[in-house]
């Protein structure tokens, strides 16, 4: 099972590249719009993998950030969902607004979606209420601070546990106390 990949991009297309590793060996990956707006060709990347193989096929997904990966990965438990859907929703929604539209069980966000219509959109939101359950109790100030720590770099998990116990109301004082407790 291939996990990662580095190496230098040789071909880029709007959601699809090529990765040559430094063993000679090429790769095809899958990337949102998200990613592919973040890398040039001829430059040196990693990426973070998810393998999908099929008995017709064997694709690599590739992600330059952990979150958008386990995003993908989560909406490939969501009954209906698929790779190609999966990828959509992550060049149409970058995590935090993912994550902001399952707290608010924000349907219109997900239907904005190529491929993605209002019974598809609810599915997504129930099946994936455990996650919202966890962002149920986020306020503006909270989201805001969710963003800017995951702008920085921490796991979204540990983000949302702390924020949870935050006894700060702004969003400067939240990210403080956050950045305290997250060292």
């Amino acid at each position: 099972m291939v996990v990662g990949i580095e190496g230098i991009i040789t071909k880029k297309e709007p959601t699809f590249i090529i990765v040559k590793c430094a063993s000679g060996l090429s790769y095809g990956v899958f990337i949102s719009l998200f990613c592919s707006a973040k890398i040039q060709t001829q430059e040196k990347h990693e990426f973070f993998i998810t393998q999908i193989i099929k008995e017709d096929s064997n694709k690599f997904y590739g992600f330059l950030d952990k979150d958008e990966q386990k995003m993908f990965e989560m909406l490939l438990k969501v009954n209906g969902v698929g790779a190609n859907t999966a990828m959509a929703v992550c060049s149409s929604l970058d995590v935090n607004s993912f994550y902001k539209a399952l707290s608010l069980s924000d349907e219109s966000a997900l239907k904005k979606v190529p491929g993605i219509g209002p019974k598809s959109a609810k599915r997504i939101i129930v099946e994936l209420s455990d996650t919202k359950t966890k962002l149920e109790n986020v306020s503006d100030d909270k989201s805001e601070a969710l963003a800017a720590l995951l702008t920085l770099g921490f796991k979204q998990e540990k983000i949302i546990s702390v924020l949870a116990s935050a006894q700060a109301t702004s969003t400067s004082e939240l990210i403080k106390e956050a950045l305290k407790k997250l060292g």
